[in-house]
């Protein structure tokens, strides 16, 4: 009986956790999620999956009926951004990504056209730390530069953003409860780094008020990727347990 309850509590856990699939092979794609889709809360599709497979490979990608975080960071003119918008709505994604510098414009724009998706606007990308703010000539701290963007996001109509964990204190008691933060930067102790310099350990991150944590290659790379869910699964209980 005590398994059953810890497995449960295990479980419940999931929702947290959208596995970045960033394939540009549907099949691998496909033979990931047939072994992982009972473990995760939804699935990231970003620019690798999407250039090479297209709406189409949205489309069959939603037949594991889990919700789709359609990542595709638009940003371009308002007209160009509208119209891209519009065909991505097509597959109705749960969520829909676009850079938050793109400008108040192009935010007024989508907000009037989101139907049913909720739009996400991305703040700083997690590969970036300070040094990456001065060499594009932005000279506020990192805190000051995402809180500004994701006041830009809020006040313009955006659903919520996304941001490194790291950004979370600061930021989760500034905004509504319904406001989502996203995370991607999500690495258990034992994982490679990869090219993010601003992470935390899956627990810690929805302790502190992530909505959705965005994990890839941690899973994707695992050689059990079923074993990897279930320790991201545990390390969110003890988070939340302790």
């Amino acid at each position: 009986f005590q398994k059953l309850k810890i497995y449960k509590l295990y479980m419940n856990s999931k929702k947290y956790i959208y596995c970045a699939i960033d394939y540009k092979d549907l099949s691998q794609s496909k033979k990931l999620l047939d072994q992982i889709h009972n473990f995760i809360g939804g699935i990231k599709l970003g620019l690798e999956f999407f250039v090479s497979n297209g709406l189409e490979g949205v489309k069959i990608i939603k037949k594991y009926k889990l919700p789709i975080f359609l990542d595709l960071k638009l940003h371009d003119i308002p007209n160009t951004v509208n119209k891209a918008m519009e065909a991505a709505l097509s597959v109705e994604p749960h969520l829909l990504s676009i850079h938050i510098t793109s400008g108040v414009p192009v935010l007024k724009l989508i907000t009037k056209h989101k139907k049913r998706t909720k739009i996400i606007g991305v703040t700083m990308l997690t590969s970036l730390e300070a040094k990456d703010l001065k060499n594009i000539g932005v000279e506020c701290s990192i805190n000051k530069y995402v809180e500004k963007l994701a006041k830009l996001a809020y006040h313009n109509g955006l659903d919520g953003i996304v941001c490194s964990p790291k950004e979370l204190s600061l930021l989760r008691n500034k905004f509504p409860s319904k406001f989502i933060f996203v995370t991607p930067g999500i690495r258990l102790k034992k994982n490679k780094l990869n090219d993010q310099k601003r992470i935390l350990e899956p627990g810690e991150a929805i302790k502190k008020g992530s909505n959705i944590i965005v994990m890839g290659r941690p899973i994707t790379e695992a050689s059990k990727p079923v074993d990897r869910l279930k320790e991201i699964m545990k390390n969110i209980q003890d988070h939340k347990v302790n």
